[in-house]
């Protein structure tokens, strides 16, 4: 089935994520491939997918997690796709890939910064994390971490240029010993500033650990209108984050209930409007590196005190509008039956 459906792309995939990005109400697909090019399948209406350059052909990176999220409140869900960097050894930067794709037919990279230069990156979620109305960012890091110091980057610096199958090849690799790779890395957590671009406040707002990240979800854990943070590392404890936004901001909680469609309404896009906030949700099956989402879509609204409307992408194709809904609360909203 595969093949037949045109996604029998044979590359080391690490990452997916589902979403209708050019706007013809289908689902497509998003890859993010170690050691290549990110791919993007587009879907011909059920019929199968076609690849797509989208402008992603050209960088081969290590891309390791793709996280989806309305960036910048266009209305349009863009990629944060995170990848490896080493000063003075890898600049394979992260790439946050605003959409383009119903305007250009292209994903366009602003990653640049702090924002792209961030370590050896694995999981991550944007998710509106002081509820002021813009989605921020956390990217949990490290490979391995052992002694402090020795690294094994020297020694991979040795064997980068060589084939690349050997390159692939982990069993060809110079003994670790006692080294790390990456090791001791803090996760980041990227405050959204618009046009002036993203900061790391990690330090600052209490996200200290230097574990060997791998997965992050959000979850509103205590039903308090605040996405707290879940971090599971390899070979050591899971970190939960205990979210507390800003007091003074409104928020709302979305509970989507398929008929038609799934009942967990996997796949439905949530269009809130509030002013001149326009913000996108999606229900995923899935997201960032080995990870999945509270179901519930949480809309951070700042001073807002009120949402005009709510305007929902079902799977089925159905479209539903909900005017004026309740803000600091979740709501729950069922598809229609026709």
């Amino acid at each position: 089935m595969t093949d037949r459906m045109g996604v029998g792309s044979t590359r080391w995939t690490l990452a997916a994520a589902s979403a209708d990005f050019n706007g013809d109400g289908w689902p497509d697909l998003y890859l993010a491939n170690d050691y290549g090019p990110e791919e993007l399948y587009l879907n011909d209406h059920g019929h199968g997918f076609t690849l797509t350059d989208a402008g992603l052909s050209a960088e081969s990176k290590s891309g390791m997690a793709v996280a989806l999220g309305d960036a910048f409140n266009r209305g349009r869900l863009d990629a944060f796709v995170t990848n490896i960097s080493e000063r003075g050894y890898i600049f394979q930067n992260n790439n946050l890939r605003v959409n383009e794709m119903a305007s250009a037919g292209r994903f366009r990279n602003v990653a640049e910064g702090a924002l792209a230069d961030a370590g050896w990156a694995w999981g991550a979620q944007f998710g509106d994390l002081n509820n002021d109305g813009a989605n921020e960012l956390f990217v949990a890091n490290g490979f391995i971490s052992a002694s402090r110091e020795r690294s094994y980057w020297y020694a991979m610096s040795k064997i980068a240029g060589a084939n690349g199958r050997l390159f692939e090849d982990a069993a060809t690799w110079p003994a670790f010993g006692d080294a790390s790779l990456s090791g001791y890395e803090p996760s980041r957590v990227y405050l959204n500033r618009g046009v002036a671009g993203w900061v790391d406040v990690a330090s600052k707002v209490g996200a200290t650990d230097l574990y060997d990240g791998r997965a992050v979800a959000l979850a509103d854990l205590g039903n308090r209108g605040a996405e707290d943070v879940i971090v599971a590392n390899q070979n050591q404890p899971a970190v939960l984050y205990r979210d507390y936004p800003d007091a003074g901001n409104h928020w709302i909680g979305i509970r989507l209930v398929g008929t038609r469609s799934n009942r967990s309404a996997i796949g439905a896009e949530v269009v809130l409007e509030s002013g001149d906030l326009v913000q996108r949700r999606i229900v995923d099956g899935g997201s960032g590196f080995a990870s999945q989402n509270d179901r519930r879509l949480h809309f951070g609204l700042g001073k807002r005190e009120w949402v005009d409307r709510l305007v929902i992408h079902w799977p089925s194709g159905t479209q539903q509008v909900v005017a004026r809904p309740l803000i600091d609360r979740f709501v729950t909203i069922t598809e229609p039956a026709r």
